[in-house]
């Protein structure tokens, strides 16, 4: 009790630290007392900063109404408030500084605007809100970096680099400084999932950086097998190299695709034909099912891709209702009455592929879209409904979501080391 009334003592506290908290009552009292709202404390930060970085938007419609400077830079970052909830991202804040007129274009000490840091910290809510504010995609920071490298380099998720890639960024455009392309900048980082994403769209695994450097040149020095692996297919898979016979199999598409249909029918065709041999031998049959086992072992490690998960199962569908047919046909055919079993089980057939091939050929009610209506008419309005605001946010792509955390006492300090 001796604590919470200790806390609940809020007559003592500086404004700096009544904002941090979001004590408005406290605030406002100093403020009505003379506290001058733009001036900076000891570290040359504003309230309206702490505020930010808070996600204090209670505080920021007060301090703005009072005089507060949007675009007032400061902090040992020399950064905006709204460099810093984008930085903590605070997506409601970003929307309520934007209708304030806060400029995300404007770049902070380190040479990077709103885009780009939303991009490194993995914000993608943000990102999505800013593209569709007008950001460019491809914008440069004073660094070089595009929020697509900037993704590449620091954000080890789909995301934000998903999100960029829907908006056809440049993404084999190199930075400014070392020529490095997004893919150069994924692989120095070592970011796997990025890497996929990047090769899937198109990225060219032979770009060379100033140092005549090519991603697959930066992954032999890090003797990361993975990464060697998957850019040696994806020039294969291009046309490049002398692979051996496997390895064009590994890179053809098309077969991989065929392989991926194909593995149900001979599976269960396997299954089916081990156990009617006429063998008493249940060790055989036993090796030989672990001889089956082995085999899809080795089809799935050697051609089984990101796309299994929609191959797999219509060759699953495809291959039960083939062996089916083949064991009614052959097997059934003669010993059943035709009225009032085949014929019933033949019209359910015709339904079900017809059924089928609807589902399978039919128009899902994809839209296709500009890039400009992708920004604006695919865009979505989501009312987000907190304690301290109710804000109509466009919502690109992503659902955002709101993050109200304790008081943050400082921005994030982040250098940028380049290591080639």
């Amino acid at each position: 009790m001796g604590r919470k009334s200790h806390m609940d003592d809020y007559s003592t506290w500086d404004i700096v630290k009544a904002t941090q908290y979001g004590i408005y009552e406290r605030c406002r009292e100093l403020v009505d007392a003379g506290y001058d709202v733009r001036q900076p404390d000891k570290e040359n930060v504003t309230l309206l900063h702490w505020a930010a970085i808070n996600n204090r938007i209670d505080l920021v419609k007060f301090y703005i109404s009072k005089g507060a400077i949007v675009d007032q830079l400061g902090g040992d970052l020399n950064s905006t408030p709204l460099h810093w909830a984008t930085r903590q991202g605070h997506l409601s804040m970003v929307v309520q500084l934007m209708k304030y007129g806060a400029d995300p274009s404007l770049i902070d000490g380190e040479g990077c605007s709103c885009i780009h840091l939303a991009a490194q910290f993995g914000h993608t809510s943000i990102v999505a809100y800013l593209i569709a504010k007008g950001q460019d995609v491809d914008m440069m920071d004073q660094n070089g970096m595009t929020p697509l490298m900037w993704a590449a380099y620091r954000t080890h998720s789909v995301d934000p680099t998903r999100l960029l890639l829907t908006f056809n960024v440049s993404v084999n455009l190199g930075d400014k400084y070392h020529k490095n392309t997004a893919l150069h900048w994924a692989v120095l980082a070592g970011n796997t999932t990025v890497i996929s994403l990047l090769l899937d769209a198109g990225a060219n695994v032979d770009a060379q950086n100033i140092k005549g450097e090519s991603p697959l040149d930066l992954a032999k020095q890090r003797k990361n097998v993975w990464m060697i692996n998957h850019l040696q297919e994806a020039r294969q898979a291009k046309g490049y190299d002398n692979p051996s016979f496997l390895k064009k199999l590994k890179a053809d598409k098309e077969f991989r695709q065929k392989v991926m249909l194909g593995t149900p029918f001979l599976v269960i065709w396997l299954v089916g034909f081990i156990a009617d041999l006429d063998i008493d031998s249940w060790l055989i049959k036993g090796l030989m099912y672990g001889g089956v086992w082995a085999t899809v072992q080795f089809l799935s490690k050697s051609f089984f891709d990101h796309s299994m998960h929609s191959a797999l199962p219509l060759g699953i569908y495809l291959a039960t209702k083939f062996w089916m047919y083949v064991t009614w046909f052959f097997w059934f055919w003669n010993d059943l009455n035709f009225v009032f079993i085949h014929l019933p089980f033949l019209a359910n057939s015709v339904a079900l592929f017809y059924n089928f091939g609807k589902s399978w050929k039919s128009d899902p009610g994809i839209i296709k879209a500009t890039e400009e209506q992708k920004k604006k008419v695919k865009s979505r309005h989501l009312v987000l409904q907190d304690k301290y605001c109710k804000l109509e946010v466009l919502l690109v792509y992503f659902w955002p979501y709101c993050h109200f955390s304790s008081a943050m006492l400082g921005p994030f300090r982040l250098a940028h080391t380049f290591v080639i």
